[in-house]
């Protein structure tokens, strides 16, 4: 600690521009009285979020192991409950993330793995022969990423892409009918 109380690490604004600390600086009435106000009010509410809630509370969990509860999906919903309604098309992007997300792994395992195979066949390859499995994995999940979102556009709602399994979902019928008719 030095001769002024400060711990060696702590450097204030105040020494630094040469200015009085913001309590001894003369302040207006008013601001006094809102300072006072703000202890009264905001006191009792950090004691208890310091001294309770953080002592129980346990070792803080990192945020990219969040896991969110699945809700109702769009055809569980009513028509006017406009809560579940958007608790579903927050649903909806979160999972169009992990999928983009997905298609976005693949791809790097795909093209580390052919650059990794190039290298270690002395620059003799040939795309069709190498990572066949994480190509067919890639073009797969693309196909699947198509037919779920192709054509929705970057800010569709649930609604959109449920119209879309609909009518997808039609469409497989009668050709199937179509087929049927033909035999």
């Amino acid at each position: 600690m030095s001769e002024n109380g400060d711990t060696p690490k702590e450097i204030k604004v105040h020494k630094l521009f040469g200015t009085l600390p913001l309590e001894d600086q003369v302040q207006s009435p008013v601001v006094k009285l809102m300072r006072v106000i703000s202890k009264f009010i905001d006191g009792p509410t950090t004691w208890f979020r310091e001294s309770v809630v953080e002592k129980f509370r346990g070792p803080p969990y990192p945020y990219y192991h969040r896991k969110f509860n699945r809700v109702p999906t769009i055809d569980e919903c009513y028509t006017d409950d406009m809560g579940c309604l958007y608790e579903a098309n927050e649903q909806y992007k979160r999972d169009r993330k992990v999928d983009f997300e997905i298609i976005k792994i693949l791809k790097q395992r795909y093209f580390r793995c052919s650059y990794f195979e190039r290298i270690v066949n002395d620059f003799e390859y040939d795309f069709d022969k190498i990572c066949v499995k994480e190509k067919e994995d890639w073009k797969k999940a693309e196909l699947n990423l198509f037919i779920k979102y192709g054509e929705l556009g970057p800010y569709s709602t649930v609604v959109a892409a449920f119209m879309k399994q609909k009518h997808r979902l039609i469409w497989e019928r009668r050709q199937k009918e179509k087929q049927e008719k033909v035999q």
